[in-house]
């Protein structure tokens, strides 16, 4: 008579040549036995799923892993079979436990691959389908699902290659070639994802999608003519696709807001709802100065796609105006501004979903609240909300890149000498003649020891004249024009600089979007914009101790560094080549002339009856103002101050005059015909002050409560004049009836000022205090 194993083996064999009958007849032979014999209840379950019976298999595998446990071909088998009852939680657990008896598994991998396809995007699922794929290595579908879940992780060049394996195991997938052009684009080879969308619109010729994807990145590329073409091309393949006019639209906008305008009007009567097109319009309309208008359509976007998170940001920061009507609606916007920021923080802030943050990562840098700095108030807590929010983004966008290009930098095994010279780099738009120039970046570049310090300069964007080629000259490099964040990001990582340096950050979209990565071990921010910036990434803020009020570190989120006197070292302005006449200023000669050159979003409406009250005090007295770019900024402000004389019983369409934008010599020269420069309240000058100053103006400013509104009163401490700055408007109003009406006062105040002007100049105090904070 037979034994088991014996029986066993002959059953196994008739099984496996498809005799079930013969099969089934003898598992039940040994089974009546042995009746938990394991392999025989394992195979009779096996012979019953084939058979159609899963629940009756099922019970019969579980008895055999019961005699059983530790065998991974009873798992894998029970696994497939609740798979296919869609028990799918218990299938992989069994797949699971076949991996754990026998890692690598071919029965259990594949049973659980699906599984965790659909999945989140873990180590394990990930691990599961690259074992898979090499077992199977001709398998597409498995490349695909390995391609989209390494991108949803953010392993962009590993999903790349998985693309690009997929392509040429089949080179007519076109979501392949659409989904690596997606991947390329978000990496900066925007060239390279030209050619990958191309791919796929001949692929796929009925397909508006492909068209969008080919337009936006040649739109990225400034092919405008090529980017219209292809948007034009998925509208007459869908005449109500949204993202097509979008596309369209906003090509159209830079060379012709109207004609981009047109187009989005046009799609939006065709996709009313479509939140890219919503958000869209108001951004043009936002550059018209249409600022209601503009939030209007950001609202809609975020009533009809509440998790839309451009057009959230936008209607956020679009609380922040230029110029307010009164104090009650600067305060009812502020706190709108607050209420926009929080939602948005749930959406997309550092506590939300990854994805959600992947899905919105190109948005940061978007839309800056840079006229948050100009309502007078502490913004250190709300700027902690928003810097939060950025910096999850860029670290979502390409915080791993970053990351590993660091401890590759820092785990660098090259033999290196030991440093004599520290290496710093300094980030900025503004390597060119500007008030960031002056003020703070000429004293680092040319000043800074070259023997102590190597410096490297990374130009990110904005116009080049003769101050670029002194900054390029003071650097060992100097780097410019590299385009998307990331090729920034990796060049500056791998220029291995010990301290990163921002003469400002907020004014800028690259700029801020590198100062909200960690891309060297210390990074330091200036006064360029005078505000916290609440990024975390951000270690320490760079200001003067005569800027700042004894207080000011609890404004700030970065640690605040109080470099010597007024923290930067600064030369002579030149003067100026031309002349400038009152009549072309539309000023009267003989009327007392004020100057009020700040930018308009200086002036908050609180401080409105300073004005009128000096003129009440100085008869025919004048207020010069320079128009906004945008002629609605400028009318609000008129209009407001219109209606603060008229309050006093006078008209200040007699007293304001509101000039156009000057040049720069034209505006040194503008200084030599005025009577006294009467400072902003609450939000200071320092170039012109000093300028003011420079051209033997009387400077009339008030200490105001933060660092931004104390700039021109830190350079009036540093002449020795603190006892001519106000410390209330009252004062201030004071101060200027005085000088307004007194030439001789006038004079006497010049002297003081042109005599005690060299203090101010090269003061290599800050610059060695600088060079402390750098080594120390």
């Amino acid at each position: 008579m037979a034994t088991v194993q014996e029986a066993l083996g002959l059953a196994v064999e008739y099984h496996l040549q498809g005799g079930l009958t013969e099969a089934r007849e003898l598992y039940g032979r040994i089974l009546a036995v042995e009746p938990d014999q394991p392999h025989a209840l394992h195979l009779l379950g096996v012979l019953d799923g084939q058979e159609g019976r899963p629940v009756q298999a099922m019970a019969r595998i579980r008895r055999a892993i019961a005699s059983a446990p530790d065998i991974a071909d009873f798992h894998a088998n029970i696994g497939k079979l609740a798979m296919a009852l869609s028990r799918t939680d218990e299938a992989a657990a069994h797949h699971r436990r076949a991996l754990t008896l026998r890692p690598g598994h071919p029965d259990a991998l594949a049973g659980l691959a699906p599984v965790l396809a659909e999945g989140v995007p873990t180590d394990e699922a990930v691990s599961v389908l690259r074992q898979l794929l090499r077992l199977t290595p001709e398998d597409g579908g498995l490349c695909f699902s390995l391609a989209r879940m390494l991108r949803a992780r953010g392993e962009a060049a590993e999903a790349a290659a998985a693309y690009r394996r997929l392509i040429v195991l089949d080179p007519t997938h076109v979501a392949a070639c659409n989904n690596l052009g997606n991947l390329l684009r978000a990496g900066g080879a925007v060239e390279r994802a030209v050619a990958s969308f191309r791919c796929a619109t001949r692929l796929a010729p009925g397909s508006a999608m492909m068209p969008v994807n080919l337009g936006a990145a040649l739109a990225e590329l400034g092919r405008t003519e090529a980017a219209m073409a292809a948007f034009r091309r998925a509208i007459t393949c869908q005449p109500d696709n949204g993202d097509a006019y979008f596309g369209l639209g906003s090509a159209l906008s830079g060379p012709c807001p109207s004609d981009g305008l047109r187009v989005l009007s046009h799609g939006l009567r065709a996709a009313p709802d479509h939140p890219g097109l919503l958000y869209a319009s108001g951004v043009l309309h936002a550059g018209r100065g249409e600022d209601a208008v503009a939030t209007g359509f950001w609202a809609r976007g975020v009533e009809v796609v509440p998790e839309d998170a451009a057009c959230r940001m936008a209607l956020c920061v679009g609380q922040l105006r230029h110029v307010y009507a009164d104090g009650a609606e600067l305060a009812s916007r502020r706190d709108a501004y607050a209420r926009h920021l929080a939602a948005l923080d749930g959406l997309i802030g550092p506590s939300a979903p990854m994805e959600a943050r992947r899905s919105a990562c190109d948005l940061a840098g978007s839309h800056l609240p840079f006229l948050l700095a100009y309502q007078g108030m502490d913004n250190r807590s709300l700027q902690e909300t928003y810097g939060g929010i950025m910096a999850g983004l860029m670290a979502a966008r390409l915080g791993s890149r970053i990351l590993t290009s660091l401890e590759t930098s820092r785990g660098c095994t090259r033999p290196r000498v030991a440093r004599t010279r520290l290496r710093v780099g300094i980030v900025s738009s503004y390597f060119h003649d500007h008030s960031v120039w002056r003020a703070i970046l000429a004293g680092w570049l040319t000043r800074l020891d070259p023997e102590r310090f190597t410096l490297l300069g990374y130009h990110v964007t904005g116009e080049e004249d003769a101050c670029t080629a002194l900054a390029a000259s003071r650097c060992a490099v100097f780097r410019r024009g590299l385009g998307a964040v990331e090729r920034w990001a990796e060049t500056i990582v791998a220029d291995r600089p010990d301290v990163l340096l921002f003469p400002e950050v907020g004014m800028e979209p690259m700029t801020y979007r590198l100062a909200a990565l960690r891309l060297a071990a210390v990074q330091a921010v200036a006064w360029g914009h005078p505000d916290t910036t609440g990024l975390p990434t951000l270690d320490h803020y760079l200001s003067g101790d005569l800027l700042e009020p004894p207080d000011g570190d609890a404004f700030y989120s970065e640690r605040l560094v109080r470099l010597p006197n007024l923290g930067c070292h600064v030369e002579p302005t030149r003067r100026p080549a031309v002349s400038v006449t009152r009549g072309r200023l539309g000023l009267p000669d003989g009327a007392p002339a004020f100057l009020c050159s700040q930018s308009l979003f200086k002036y908050l409406p609180q401080h409105d009856h300073v004005f009128p009250s000096i003129a009440a005090a100085v008869p025919g007295s004048r207020f010069l103002f320079f128009r906004h770019r945008q002629a609605t900024v400028t009318r609000s402000l008129e209009d407001r101050l219109e209606r603060a004389f008229a309050a006093q019983g006078l008209d200040g369409r007699e007293h304001c005059v509101f000039a156009d934008q000057l040049d720069h010599d034209a505006y040194l020269a503008t200084l030599r015909v005025m009577d006294v420069y009467l400072d902003s309240i609450g939000f200071s000058g320092f170039n012109t002050a000093l300028q003011a100053v420079e051209a033997g103006l009387p400077v009339v400013t008030v200490r105001g409560r933060f660092m931004r509104g104390r700039l021109a009163a830190a350079l009036l401490d540093r002449l020795g004049m603190a006892d001519t700055v106000a410390e209330s408007p009252e004062d201030f109003i004071e101060d200027a009836i005085r000088l307004g009406r007194d030439p001789a006062a006038r004079t006497i105040r010049k002297a003081r000022q042109t005599d005690a002007l060299p203090a101010v100049y090269r003061d290599q105090a800050a610059i060695v205090g600088l060079e402390r904070f750098l080594t120390g």
